[in-house]
């Protein structure tokens, strides 16, 4: 991840932070966390982000030992971080089942950058440092982490780690339920598409769940002796604990309302077709904690003020948009000074949007955010998602600024505001899009054979060519070359691993000609042949042909490694391919660069489509002030994309898009319905992609700033430009005719 700023603003929350343990006892665990996060933000995976739950949980485990003392004999604690194993849990859960869920996206990895985004706005913003520090010094607790009696900022650090790292640590309940509403629905529509069936996880006895086993009967004494009100709870009932810290924090909430309405959520859950996970995780948190600290802590304000905090906020980072915000409750945005923990706790949960990996169906198909660029201070909040491949989805930037600006006060922590930028990567994304969409038809064998004898032999040419040219130079060929020099060979002397891996090169030349818009044709085809590719169209399938290899070392049990070592498959080039050497490269460019003569050996040519001539001929069509191959790459791709879905959506009228000398009567024109119909789908898909891509509405079109005057819905276009729509349309019979296709009815 690049995260700019964020690994400043962290390492300015430590240097303002001293830890009770090591400032006492002569500890280092403040070292110990920081170092974990360093390695967790050099390399973002689930191992290092574990690390970062058992260290901040093992500082803050609660054991028999008193820890306010100093140690002065070696001890083995024996009792187990139950903690530490709802962690475990919600990870294996999570990366199990996820190909039994529509959607589902990383929750492991995200609560620790929810985590350390926290930490990175605390250090940074003094509104919110002083919000968190008023609620805590205004409250009855004093207990809280001091240094030489001042307030300290690991009070901070340990609410907020509890709340940020557990917010989803009751996800498996929501995995649960999503899994059997997809296995029923699954299921009964391989019956019939008409089928649907609603599902809904049932408790047979909630108030077992919903109970902190009582160990000691006097441990909520001394907090009702502060609220008398609270003794006509239930303070062994993790709901009512929080109901009554709601009424607490928010004032003219009815706690008798929130009491009720808590004890009927599962229902409500079951009836309305959805589970809030956070409210299973404040319930476990309670219950955990309620166990740890009625057996081993001295003083229960423990439980009732930090713990009791952390667990509220985590219920209402879903709780406060989806139910005290709506009627009977009906309370306005989220001030800070209510409830630091989630005001904070909902925005970065929100924001949190990186690198978050894709478990579930559905969202593996998704695009996702890349990396983050990150500006925080006094005033304001700036936060742009840099998104590589895939598009974001209609209006995310806005959706989501819209969506905190409801449910929080942010002008009384950022008096300029939050701004949230989304900069897609136009190129990669268009060029992904095509990818997943091109289909290409399968080769026959002998040619396959032919083709990746062929392949391998290009191999040894290159391979030889950089030898000489080393040589030449006077260099020294490394060891790692001359291994790879000293094992050349035939085709039929390889191993059965690197034949099926050219074979598979082979078989894959269909595909890559697919995504440029070039196919195989016989010799005697009257299309131009196509001699050799832009340098555009050879890094592009360079590019792809490097994933291909990826995917299929990956496949066979290869894995990353600094140096290579084939006895034990590892290779230092599972990396992204602008990650890649240069000479690496040229063993992906020089087989794509060979495609054109390769196919002549064999009797074949490469030539355009006849739909990527199509788009050629719309292009004319709309202008001749600039031509085709002088177009930005991303609209070239963009205008491959949308002949693609010209003939889709012709094909819901019942059209299809045939070679001229196909059987069928050609359409020489299109009812005025159709047009219109077609028009406006076209016109709607367009706008769909722009915004995916971050381009927004202007008056003026501004290729760099991404703005268009046309991006507005089809009813919003002025009469002009939605005529110049309907007129791609009225010539089409004819624009295929050009290029020796036609319409016909299906």
């Amino acid at each position: 991840m690049n995260e700019t700023n964020l690994r400043h603003y962290i390492d300015e929350f430590f240097e303002q932070l001293t830890l009770y343990d090591d400032y006492h006892n002569g500890h280092y665990y403040k070292d110990l966390l920081k170092a974990g996060i360093d390695v967790f933000l050099d390399n973002e995976n689930s191992y290092n982000a574990y690390e970062i739950y058992r260290t901040f949980f093992m500082i803050y485990q609660i054991t028999a030992e008193n820890k306010s003392e100093e140690t002065k004999n070696t001890k083995i604690t024996k009792e187990p971080n139950v903690l530490l194993d709802l962690v475990k849990i919600m990870k294996k859960y999570e990366e199990n089942t996820g190909e039994l869920i529509e959607k589902q996206r990383d929750h492991f990895i995200h609560s620790v950058n929810v985590f350390l985004l926290g930490l990175a706005i605390y250090s940074q913003n003094k509104s919110y440092r002083d919000y968190f520090r008023n609620y805590i010094l205004r409250g009855p607790y004093k207990k809280y982490y001091k240094i030489d009696d001042d307030f300290s900022h690991e009070e901070f650090l340990y609410r907020w780690g509890v709340a940020a790292l557990f917010h989803d640590i009751g996800y498996p309940v929501e995995i649960i339920g999503k899994q059997l509403k997809k296995f029923i629905n699954d299921g009964i529509k391989s019956i019939s598409s008409s089928y649907g069936a609603d599902t809904a996880i049932d408790f047979k006895d909630f108030n077992e769940f919903n109970t902190i086993v009582k160990i000691n009967p006097d441990f909520a004494d001394k907090y009702t002796s502060i609220y008398p009100e609270a003794k006509f709870l239930n303070l062994f009932k993790p709901t009512d604990i929080m109901a009554h810290k709601i009424a607490t924090d928010f004032k003219g909430v009815d706690v008798n309302q929130v009491v009720k309405h808590l004890d009927r959520f599962v229902d409500i859950m079951g009836n309305s077709g959805f589970i809030d996970h956070g409210f299973f995780s404040s319930i476990l948190v309670l219950n955990s904690y309620g166990y740890l600290i009625q057996k081993y802590a001295k003083n229960q304000d423990f439980f009732f003020y930090p713990i009791v905090d952390s667990a509220t906020a985590i219920l209402l980072h879903n709780y406060y948009r989806n139910v005290l915000q709506k009627n009977p409750f009906s309370l306005k945005a989220l001030h800070p000074s209510q409830s630091p923990l989630a005001f904070l706790l909902i925005l970065c949960d929100e924001l949190q949007e990186w690198n978050r990996r894709p478990f579930g169906v559905k969202d593996k198909k998704r695009s996702h955010v890349n990396d983050l660029l990150l500006r925080i201070d006094d005033t304001g909040m700036d936060v742009s998602y840099i998104v590589k491949s895939g598009s974001i989805g209609l209006g995310f930037s806005e959706d989501k600024e819209e969506l905190l600006k409801s449910v929080l006060s942010l002008k009384s922590v950022f008096k300029l505001g939050l701004r949230i930028i989304t900069d897609v990567q136009q190129e990669n994304i268009i060029r992904n899009i095509i990818h997943k969409d091109v289909q290409a038809p399968d080769i026959l064998l002998r040619n396959v054979e032919n083709l990746a004898i062929l392949t391998h032999n290009q191999y040894v040419e290159t391979t030889k060519k950089q030898y000489e040219e080393k040589i030449a130079k006077g260099e020294e060929p490394d060891e790692e070359f001359m291994e790879k020099y000293n094992g050349l060979c035939s085709f039929d002397e390889l191993t059965s691993q690197l034949k099926i891996a050219n074979i598979r090169q082979a078989r894959s030349i269909p595909v890559k000609l697919g995504i440029i818009g070039c196919e195989l044709a016989d010799e005697n085809d009257e299309r131009e042949p196509i001699l050799e590719f832009s340098d555009n169209e050879v890094l592009d399938l360079a590019m792809f042909e490097h994933d291909e290899w990826c995917a299929e070392k990956e496949g066979t049990g290869w894995v990353y490694g600094e140096k290579k070592d084939i006895k034990n498959l590892v290779t230092p080039y599972l990396v992204p391919w602008e990650e890649l050497p240069a000479d690496i490269q040229e063993y992906d460019i020089d087989p794509v660069k060979n495609i054109p003569s390769l196919m002549q050996s064999i009797g074949l040519k490469v030539v355009r489509t006849k739909i990527r001539l199509l788009t050629f001929e719309m292009h004319n069509f709309y202008t001749n002030e600039v031509t085709f191959e002088e177009l930005p790459e991303y609209t070239k791709y963009s205008n491959y994309k949308q002949t693609d879905f010209l003939v889709k959506i012709l094909s819901e009228l019942g059209y299809d898009v045939v070679d001229i000398d196909s059987p069928g009567e050609p359409i020489t024109s299109l009812d005025e319905d159709s047009v219109d119909y077609l028009a406006e789908r076209e016109h709607n898909a367009w706008y769909r992609l722009k915004v995916n891509l971050g381009w927004t509405y202007d008056s003026v079109k501004d290729e760099v700033a991404k703005t268009n005057p046309n991006l507005v819905e089809w009813d919003a276009l002025d009469y002009e430009t939605q005529e110049s729509n309907r007129a791609t349309f009225k010539n089409l019979p004819q624009l295929c005719k050009n290029v020796d296709l036609k319409i016909v009815k299906n």
